[in-house]
C-alpha cells in the first residue's frame, strides 16, 4: 500500500518511470515473500546467507518506496541509487563469503580493506535507512553508543572501558552474528516476516471489514456501540498486526467517525482507537515483534509467553471496554439501533471461517510448531478456506495473492530498520562490556530496593519507546535492564514482560505518542488533549505490570486457586480502576469517593487475602452510597 503513494511523488520527473518503478518493487516484493515462504518450509540457509539477503530486499524496497525527497531532483534519485548499490555491494559480499567469515577468528584475523570499506558502508546505509522510515531519534541513539564504543575510555568507572578502533567496532557490527546480524535481525527475518505475511493474507481475504462487522454486531446495540466496537475490533486487528499506529489507520477510519457521529468527542474518539489499537501488540496470538524477540532472550517457548500475556492482555482491554461504557453514560449516549447494525450470525455464517486459521496459528504453537510453520500453514489453511467459501475471494484470488505477497514485504521494511539499528546499540553494549556493568548501575541506583529499580525501568523504557519503535526500546531495555531486575529476584518472565509493556505503552505517552497522534489526524482532534485521554484510557497498562513482578499468578503461573483468585480479584480491581479514573459508578463520584475507589483498585490488583478483603469491602461500601445516592438523583433530591 505504501509504495503505491510514494511512486506518485515521481510523477513530477519522467525520467523516473514511476510506472516501471512500481513494476520492479512489486517483482522485489513478491520475489522477498516467496522466499521467506520457501524457507519456512525448506529451512533457513546459514546466518551469513539468510540475513543479509533479508535486509537487501527489505532496504531496497525501503528506498524505491520512500525515495530521497521524492525524487524531485537527479541528485536526490542517484543517491538512492548509490545507497542500494552500496547496500547491494555489502550484503552480497557477506552471502558469496559466509562460509569464509564463519570461519575467520573473531578479533584475531585482521579485516582486510574490502571488508572495512563495504562495513563502513553498510553502516552509512543502515543509519541512513533508519532517518528515513524511524526518524532522527534512534540515529541519534546508535550514533551516541559507537561514540561511547570509541571514547569511553576517557570516561569514568562504572562507564569506563578500553576502547576501541574503528576497524574493531565494523568488525562487531558487520563480520558477526553479535551486531546487526544478532537476535533481533534473526526473529525479524524468520519469524516476524511470516506472521506480518499472513496478516496481510487476512487483510487481502477482508478480514479486516469481518472483524469490523463482527465487532459491530455484538457491541452496537450497547451503550457506547460504537467506542465499543473500536475497543472490540482493534482488539481482534491487534491480534494479528502487532503495530499500533498500522491498527488506529486500519480500523479507526471506521471507528472514529462512528464515534463522533454518536457523540464521542472528537479527542476521546481518537484516544480509544489509539489505547485500543497500541494493546495490539500485547494481545495473542501474534503480539508485537518485540514478543518473538523476547523468545530469543528468554529462551521461553512463544506459546508459553502467549500464555503469560492472556490476563494482562484482557484486563487492558477490559478497563478501555469499561472506561468507554463509563464515558457513555456520563455523556448520556445510548445505542445504534438495530436496522443500522450487522446480524451477528449472518456475519459468522458468511465469513466465520476467517477464525480458523487465527485459532489454528494457537493450535501449531501449543503443539510445539516453530512459529515460522505454524504461521506458513495458517498461511496455507486461510487460502484454501478463502477459496472454497467466498465466491468473492475465488474470483480474486490471484489478485488476492498478489496483493498480499506485495505488501508484506513493504510493511516488514521498517521493522526491519528498528531491529537491525538496535543491533547497532546491542552490538555496542556486548563489545563494551556495558550490559554486565548496568546490573550494578541498577543495584546501586535504586539501592537493591526493587519498587525503585521498577520505576527507573519504567521511566526508561517509556523516554526510549517515545522516540522509536517499541521492539528496538525493548531490545535495549532486555540487554541493559532487565538483568538487573532478574538479580533482584524478578523472575525471568516478568521482568521481560515488563520491559516488553513499557517499551509498547509509549505510543499513548505523551508527549510523544505516536498510536495517539496518528489517531488524532483521523478524528480531527486536538493532538495532546487525544494523547493525555489515550493515557488516562491505557492507565491499567501503566499498573498491571508492577502487578505480575509481584503476583505470579497475574501471567497465569502456579496453582489453579491462586490463579483463580488473581483473575477475580484483577478483574474487579481493574473495573474499580476504570471508574476511578472517568470519575463513575453508579452516578458521578466526588472527589473523596473517587479516591478512595482508587485506592480500592490498587487494593484488589494487588496479590494477597488481606489486600483483597479490604479492597472488596471498601468498593462494596462505595457501591452502596453511590446507589443511595442514585436513588436520591432519581427522585429529584440531592446527591
Amino acid at each position: 500500500m505504501e509504495h503505491s503513494t510514494t511512486t506518485n511523488r515521481c510523477d513530477s520527473d519522467p525520467a523516473t518511470k514511476p510506472k516501471d518503478l512500481k513494476l520492479i518493487v512489486s517483482i522485489i516484493a513478491i520475489a522477498m515473500s516467496l522466499y521467506h515462504l520457501g524457507t519456512s518450509v525448506f529451512g533457513v540457509p546459514i546466518a551469513m546467507i539468510h540475513r543479509p539477503l533479508h535486509v537487501l530486499f527489505a532496504f531496497t524496497l525501503l528506498f524505491l518506496t520512500q525515495p530521497l525527497g521524492g525524487w524531485k531532483t537527479k541528485v536526490q534519485r542517484y543517491t538512492d541509487y548509490l545507497l542500494i548499490a552500496m547496500l547491494f555491494l555489502s550484503t552480497v559480499y557477506l552471502m558469496r563469503n559466509a562460509s569464509l567469515i564463519q570461519a575467520r577468528i573473531q578479533y584475531i584475523t585482521p579485516l582486510t580493506t574490502i571488508q572495512l570499506v563495504l562495513g563502513v558502508a553498510f553502516i552509512l546505509v543502515l543509519l541512513e535507512a533508519t532517518r528515513r522510515v524511524i526518524g532522527n531519534v534512534l540515529v541519534y541513539v546508535a550514533a551516541l553508543f559507537l561514540l561511547y564504543a570509541v571514547f569511553g575510555k576517557y570516561l569514568p568507572v562504572p562507564f569506563w572501558h578500553r576502547g576501541f578502533s574503528v576497524a574493531g567496532i565494523i568488525e562487531q557490527l558487520y563480520l558477526t552474528s553479535d551486531g546487526v546480524w544478532g537476535v533481533p535481525l534473526y526473529v525479524t527475518s524468520t519469524y516476524v516476516f511470516l506472521f506480518i505475511l499472513f496478516g496481510s493474507f487476512l487483510v487481502s481475504t477482508g478480514t479486516g471489514d469481518f472483524f469490523t462487522d463482527f465487532a459491530r454486531a455484538l457491541t452496537g446495540r450497547m451503550i457506547g456501540g460504537p467506542a465499543k466496537t473500536a475497543v472490540v475490533s482493534s482488539a481482534l486487528m491487534g491480534m494479528l498486526s502487532g503495530s499500533s499506529v498500522a491498527n488506529v489507520v486500519t480500523t479507526g477510519a471506521f471507528t472514529i467517525p462512528m464515534m463522533k457521529k454518536q457523540g464521542y468527542p472528537s479527542h476521546f474518539a481518537g484516544a480509544v482507537e489509539a489505547a485500543a489499537s497500541t494493546g495490539g501488540q500485547i494481545m495473542p496470538p501474534v503480539m508485537g515483534a518485540a514478543a518473538f524477540i523476547m523468545v530469543e532472550y528468554t529462551g521461553i517457548p512463544y506459546a508459553q509467553i502467549m500464555k503469560h500475556a492472556m490476563l494482562p492482555a484482557f484486563l487492558y482491554f477490559f478497563a478501555i471496554y469499561v472506561m468507554v461504557h463509563m464515558e457513555a453514560k456520563k455523556l448520556g449516549l445510548g445505542a445504534l439501533s438495530k436496522e443500522d447494525l450487522p446480524n451477528v450470525w449472518r456475519v459468522l455464517r458468511s465469513r466465520g471461517y476467517l477464525f480458523v486459521p487465527i485459532l489454528a496459528i494457537v493450535y501449531f504453537l501449543f503443539k510445539g510448531f516453530t512459529p515460522a510453520r505454524a504461521a506458513f500453514w495458517a498461511i496455507i489453511l486461510l487460502i484454501a478456506l478463502a477459496f472454497l467459501f467466498d465466491q468473492k475471494n475465488r474470483k480474486n484470488m490471484l489478485s488476492a495473492l498478489r496483493s498480499a505477497l506485495e505488501d508484506a514485504p513493504v510493511v516488514v521494511a521498517p521493522v526491519t530498520t528498528a531491529t537491525a539499528a538496535a543491533g547497532i546499540i546491542v552490538g555496542m553494549i556486548l563489545i563494551t562490556g556495558l550490559g554486565l556493568r548496568m546490573t550494578s548501575i541498577v543495584l546501586s541506583v535504586s539501592g537493591g530496593i526493587l519498587p525503585i529499580a521498577l520505576v527507573l525501568t519504567m521511566v526508561v523504557a517509556l523516554v526510549l519507546g517515545m522516540g522509536m519503535p517499541s521492539s528496538s526500546a525493548y531490545i535495549i531495555m532486555a540487554t541493559l535492564l532487565a538483568p538487573g531486575l532478574i538479580e533482584l529476584g524478578v523472575s525471568t518472565i516478568a521482568a521481560h514482560m515488563f520491559a516488553f509493556y513499557f517499551a509498547c505503552i509509549s505510543a499513548i505517552t505523551p508527549p510523544v505518542a505516536l498510536a495517539s497522534y496518528a489517531a488524532a489526524g483521523i478524528a480531527n482532534a486536538d493532538t495532546m488533549k487525544t494523547g493525555f485521554a489515550g493515557f488516562k484510557l491505557g492507565i491499567a497498562a501503566f499498573i498491571v505490570p508492577f502487578i505480575f513482578v509481584y503476583g505470579p499468578p497475574i501471567l497465569l503461573i502456579g496453582d489453579f486457586a491462586s490463579i483463580l483468585l488473581a483473575v477475580t480479584t484483577s478483574i474487579v480491581g481493574v473495573f474499580a480502576l476504570s471508574a476511578a479514573v472517568q470519575g463513575w459508578l453508579v452516578i458521578d463520584l466526588n472527589p473523596a469517593l473517587r479516591v478512595l475507589t482508587f485506592f480500592a483498585a490498587l487494593l484488589l490488583i494487588k496479590p494477597g487475602i488481606t489486600t483483597d478483603l479490604i479492597g472488596f469491602a471498601t468498593l462494596g461500601a462505595i457501591y452502596l452510597i453511590q446507589h443511595k445516592n442514585s436513588r436520591a438523583v432519581a427522585k429529584g433530591g440531592t446527591a
